[in-house]
This record gives C-alpha cells, sequence and structure tokens, in this order.
C-alpha cells in the first residue's frame, strides 16, 4: 500500500488537516502506532494518547480539529476504515467452474458463475444461485436452496429443506439444519419427537466458524435479515431472529426463543426456551436468562439470572462491599455486647 493522504481521503469521503501529500505506507492500529501509518480513533482519550506516539495520520470525527498529527476527518471514523480496509483488501475472487471431483445430483439447478470446488456433494433437487461459491468438502443434502452470491466456506453441512438467502457467508465446520434436541420422556426412555420443519436463513447473513443452527419441529427456524453470528454457536429448533441482529460467541439459544431486531448479545449468553427479547435490547456478556422471560425493548441486561442494568449495579456494588459490611457488622456488635454489659452493671 502507498497511497497519499489526500488519496485516502477521496476513498473515504473525508477532509483533511495537516499536509495532504504524506505517503501512507500501512494500516496499523492504536495499540502499535507507527510511522508512515494510518489509523482511526473514536474518542478524545485514544485520541490524546496517540498525539505522542509515531504514528502519521489519524482518522478522526469531525470535532477533532487540531493536531501534531496529520487528520483526515469524518463523520463516523469505524465506518471509514471499514471502507478504507475494503478498498485495500478487497474480498477475495474465486474463479467459477466445477471440480471434476465435486459430486452433484442430475436434479439439481445450478446458476451460472458459480464455484464448485473439490469434493463438495450436492444433493437432489438443490438449486445453487448465480455467483456462489461452494468451498471443499461442503455437503448439501437435498432440496436445499442457495442464494446469488453466497459464499460457503469449507466443511458446512447443510441438512435437507434449507432455505437461505442472497450474499449469505457461512464459516468453516458450521451445520445448519440439524435435527432440533426434542424428546418425549416415557416411564422408561427418551422418544425422539420428529423434527420435520426446515432453517430459513434471509439475506445478508454471516455466520461465523462451526456454529449449528437447528431445524424446526414444524414450521421454520428463521435467521433473519443481515444479522452476524459469531463462532461456536448454537441456536435450537423454532427459534426467531430479527433482522439486523448480532450474536457473539459461544452463546446457546433454546428452543422457540424469539430475539427482535437490531439486539446485541454479548459472549456465552445462555437463553431457556421460550425467552422474548425486544428490538434494540443489550445483553451483556455471560448473562443467563431463565426460561419464558420476556426483555422489553431498547433495555439493557446482564448477569445470572440476567436482570436490568441499574439493578445488577447496585447488586454487585453491594457484593463488593460486602466484606466490609460484615466487619462493620461485627463491631457494631461487639459494641452493643460492651453497651449491654454496662447496662448490666448499673442496673445491678
Amino acid at each position: 500500500m502507498k497511497l497519499t493522504v489526500d488519496e485516502i481521503a477521496r476513498i473515504v469521503n473525508g477532509s483533511v488537516t495537516g499536509d495532504s501529500k504524506i505517503l501512507i505506507e500501512g494500516i496499523t492500529n492504536i495499540e502499535n502506532p507507527l510511522i508512515n501509518h494510518i489509523t482511526f480513533v473514536q474518542d478524545e482519550k485514544n485520541f490524546k494518547s496517540l498525539e505522542s506516539s509515531e504514528i502519521t495520520c489519524l482518522i478522526v470525527p469531525k470535532q477533532i480539529t487540531q493536531s501534531s498529527k496529520v487528520l483526515i476527518r469524518v463523520d463516523h471514523p469505524k465506518r471509514a476504515w471499514a471502507k478504507l480496509l475494503r478498498e485495500i483488501f478487497p474480498a477475495r475472487k474465486f474463479i467459477p467452474g466445477i471440480s471434476p471431483q465435486a459430486v452433484v445430483a442430475k436434479s439439481a439447478t445450478i446458476g451460472s458463475n458459480v464455484t464448485i470446488d473439490a469434493f463438495v456433494s450436492i444433493g437432489e433437487n438443490t438449486v445453487i444461485g448465480d455467483g456462489a461459491v461452494l468451498r471443499s468438502g461442503t455437503f448439501l443434502d437435498d432440496n436445499v436452496k442457495i442464494g446469488k452470491n453466497c459464499v460457503i466456506h469449507p466443511n458446512v453441512t447443510v441438512y435437507r429443506d434449507s432455505d437461505i438467502g442472497a450474499n449469505v457467508i457461512i464459516h468453516a465446520g458450521t451445520v445448519i439444519g440439524a435435527d432440533g434436541f426434542g424428546y418425549v420422556a416415557t416411564e422408561t426412555e427418551q422418544e425422539k419427537l420428529p423434527q420435520v420443519g426446515n432453517v430459513v436463513i434471509e439475506e445478508d447473513v454471516e455466520i461465523g466458524a462451526c456454529c449449528t443452527i437447528d431445524r424446526a419441529a414444524l414450521g421454520s427456524t428463521r435467521i433473519g435479515k443481515g444479522c452476524k453470528i459469531d463462532n461456536l454457536v448454537q441456536i435450537a429448533h423454532n427459534v426467531v431472529i430479527g433482522p439486523h441482529t448480532v450474536i457473539s460467541a459461544q452463546t446457546g439459544i433454546s428452543g422457540s426463543c424469539k430475539i427482535g431486531a437490531h439486539v446485541t448479545m454479548g459472549g456465552s449468553v445462555g437463553l431457556g426456551d421460550h425467552v422474548e427479547i425486544g428490538d434494540w435490547a443489550i445483553i451483556g456478556a455471560g448473562a443467563g436468562f431463565p426460561s419464558n422471560k420476556k426483555v422489553p425493548g431498547k433495555q439493557v441486561y446482564f448477569g445470572q439470572p440476567a436482570r436490568p442494568y441499574q439493578e445488577m449495579r447496585k447488586q454487585f456494588g453491594a457484593q463488593l462491599r460486602a466484606a466490609e459490611t460484615l466487619d462493620d457488622v461485627r463491631a457494631l456488635k461487639k459494641k452493643v455486647a460492651e453497651l449491654e454489659k454496662k447496662l448490666d452493671q448499673t442496673i445491678s
């Protein structure tokens, strides 16, 4: 990479404060500021810490106007940063074609400009949209639909009847449409409850590595448009997730939960069955919800069991002061005992 500050400013639609002709040779982060490199900051604290570093250029919010560094001022520094990264490191381009080592059912429908690597298996009546990419080891069962421009990375398994929309990215090792965890207890055993629904993944979703999304018992397990799901996430049968929700790693969502739109879930969140979370809610890392819990929209919850932020803050604060409180109680008990002794002596 060798671009002038002015060229970078044009890419991110920003205005330059300082020498726009300086040549930038690389992109870095705030933890590793280097000369002739560029990074971004979103707050005054990080900006001040970089003032004394070797970094040459900073992408900053518009309200920052003065610096010893060259500035590119924009409305949203992180968005500008993402745009620059996409420009400098464009997405990998795949060469269309079907490997002779792929196994494709005769009844499958393959769109134009599709890439199918070696050892891909495509079942009966499966449909692959234009421009889709299927990496090595991918298994698509019967009656699967893959939308246009999807990228399915190595060793992904998609069970029968799953419906995946356009522009979906699924990373290695993920399993879509396995049976949901449904059983009926008898006096002697657990009888399997047939899982005869499917999984529907809407367009523009990205799913991390080694995730599992189970088919519905009846109907559909549904992942809404634009959702982003981290690695190692388990989504059970009949879960419905609204559009543009973000779910971090190691989260487990039990059956029939309903998660709204634009929800943010931290890592290692656990939801019992039939939990409902409203739109724009924020769920802190490690939060746990019992079955049937209902969380209003636009609320912040965390803790085990999860509670509203302000309530849990007070509880955590009380826990941190527990040792001090115990010392105070002991001191008071001692003082009361001394007073009682003096009172007894006075009376006698």
